[in-house]
């Protein structure tokens, strides 16, 4: 079949493509048997397969084959149905806004944050809502790289995102709010030999031994940032975790140093900064959202929250 094409939006689709047909639709594609779609939708199947035609011949391209496996869709539909999930997304995010307009006092938030965040002024922000709204459901999840970040705000799981901002490396179509500039700083424990020193070199600490966030996180990019610009190879390292609080018991209970972002450190007791000049390892803090979606009553508040937070973080 051939797409029309000239036809006018309101004329093929605007007035003749119902929510609840595409609905129908994703429910047959997502368990792959019109019969089944069927019983799972309290309908007949002849009457989910006229469904689909007819959204086939309003749209002008095959939506759905038929294979041994069941149905499934055509480039033409995967390409319908990402659009389709995005409207319920958007919709869903809709309702939530509505429920959520009385002051914000209740529904839910959820947000994705990488590990340092998580560690460090997520759980200011997080209760001071919890004090302004005990009746919000904040849900959290751990994202530790820009582009899981990306990802869970694209998929319409996340209403916004908090960790490192790299505008240069995020598209276009996502907004930043930058909250603060950290850097990184050498770390180690009260008991480490390294603490009576009142300048150390870089240099001085490559045989030592390392743990150090995944290659793939924010951070580590960071960290050899910091080494190369010291003219520095990356050490060797002898651990790497995505946990900070792993990170933090190794460099507190034994040998182990580790480089992490100041406003991290501040929150961690009896962790020793070492007087280690850097260079090359600032990081800017920051929260993403997607340009297209207006934030909720709920996340305007977090935001709000989290640019209070940024003054003394700066401040410190």
């Amino acid at each position: 079949m051939v797409m029309p094409r000239l036809m006018k939006w309101e004329e093929r689709i605007g007035r003749r493509l119902s929510l609840r047909d595409l609905s129908i639709l994703l429910t047959a594609v997502e368990i792959g048997s019109m019969s089944k779609a069927a019983l799972s939708l309290g309908m007949t199947q002849p009457a989910i397969s006229k469904t689909i035609a007819e959204l086939e011949r309003i749209m002008g391209v095959q939506l759905v084959k038929r294979t041994p496996r069941g149905i499934e869709p055509t480039p033409h539909g995967h390409a319908l149905l990402a659009r389709a999930q995005a409207a319920f997304q958007e919709l869903r995010h809709g309702l939530h806004t509505l429920e959520a307009i009385s002051d914000a006092q209740t529904g839910e938030l959820h947000i994705a944050a990488n590990q340092a965040v998580l560690f460090g002024m997520m759980r200011t922000v997080i209760d001071r809502i919890h004090q302004r709204s005990p009746g919000v459901t904040l849900t959290v999840t751990p994202a530790y790289s820009l582009a899981e970040q990306i990802y869970e705000l694209e998929q319409g799981n996340v209403e916004l995102a908090v960790g490192r901002i790299t505008p240069q490396l995020t598209p276009s179509h996502f907004e930043t709010t930058e909250l603060f500039h950290g850097k990184l700083v050498v770390v180690a424990g009260p008991d480490n030999h390294w603490r009576r020193r009142s300048h150390i070199e870089l240099s001085e600490l490559m045989e030592e031994p390392w743990a150090l966030p995944p290659t793939e996180s924010v951070t580590n990019r960071s960290i050899r940032n910091a080494f190369e610009a010291s003219g520095l190879d990356f050490p060797q390292v002898a651990v790497e975790a995505t946990s900070i609080q792993l990170l933090s018991c190794l460099v507190m209970e034994g040998e182990f140093l580790s480089l992490l972002p100041d406003f991290v450190v501040r929150s961690i007791d009896n962790m020793i900064t070492l007087p280690v000049k850097l260079a090359g390892g600032q990081q800017s803090v920051g929260i993403l959202t997607l340009k297209h979606r207006a934030p909720t009553p709920l996340a305007k508040i977090f935001i709000e929250y989290a640019q209070q937070v940024k003054v003394s973080a700066s401040a410190t």
